[in-house]
């Protein structure tokens, strides 16, 4: 029986590479090849003309490349700073409604974009109507949802909770404040949690298509995740060739991450 189960776990496993293994394959056939149809997982001849013609003829692809390197990497950095100092604040510190709050955290992460996107939108309007600060058709419709989303808080409390209160009272004992105790007991404790929190924050936002979609009218301004569906025009080559270039940064992250994100995401006793 449970070899039976390793082999079927396996051939789905094979099944779920079948799509990048096609996308790298692609990437390296000539518009012919491609154009001939069916499947194959091996070029009959390499090219490397369609990444001349993504570079040199349709560098716009590395314009929307940077739009979302910029929008992911301020949402990193935002729910990062916000999600560790919230989370702390809620599973150490005491004051009144803090359950109900985390419970209106938790509900929030349940809430699929569709629900609270009118809310959202209306909300950008009205900030544009008191303060003058256009925040729809920018970067800031997408950073503002991204660093503020509740998720990173939900995930860093879980293992706040976990370090002992005594440490912490011992170090209030010997002088420390919330900041020495922050910096100095929290933030390495929870370090791998932070690391996880990173690598699935970029792979969330890194693939943002509806949220931009909504939010942003100038296509100049979208995320590579929206343009590179239309990059091709009926060149395949080049489609792949986007293709591969896009989820290479995911795949990097993955891979230098892994050992963080499988720690990041193990509730483990404190020791």
């Amino acid at each position: 029986m449970k070899k039976i189960l390793k082999i079927l776990i396996t051939l789905i496993a094979l099944l779920s590479l079948l799509p990048i293994v096609s996308t790298v394959a692609g990437a390296f056939m000539n518009s012919f090849q491609l154009n001939e149809g069916g499947f194959l997982l091996i070029p009959k001849q390499f090219s490397l003309d369609q990444f001349y013609q993504l570079i040199f003829f349709k560098s716009q692809f590395f314009e929307y490349f940077t739009n979302s390197m910029k929008v992911v990497s301020v949402i990193i950095v935002g729910q990062v700073v916000l999600g560790v100092i919230s989370a702390y604040a809620f599973a150490k510190m005491k004051f009144p409604g803090r359950d109900i709050i985390f419970l209106a955290y938790i509900l929030v992460i349940l809430l699929p974009f569709q629900v609270t996107m009118v809310q959202n939108y209306l909300i950008f309007d009205e900030i544009k109507q008191l303060t003058g600060f256009e925040i729809l058709n920018t970067h800031w419709a997408l950073i503002f949802p991204g660093v503020f989303h509740s998720f990173g808080v939900f995930l860093l409390r879980q293992f706040i909770v976990g370090i002992p209160n005594e440490i912490i009272e011992a170090a209030r004992i010997d002088g420390a404040g919330d900041f020495k105790i922050f910096f100095r007991i929290v933030l390495p404790t929870v370090k791998s949690a932070v690391l996880a929190l990173v690598i699935l924050t970029f792979i969330d936002y890194w693939n943002i298509v509806e949220q931009a979609t909504a939010f942003i009218k100038d296509e100049a301004l979208q995320p590579l995740s929206v343009y590179l569906e239309t990059i091709y025009h009926g060149d395949f080559g080049v489609f792949y060739a986007g293709a591969l270039l896009y989820i290479v940064p995911a795949v990097i992250i993955i891979y230098k991450g892994e050992k963080y994100l499988s720690e990041g995401l193990s509730l483990g006793e404190m020791k």
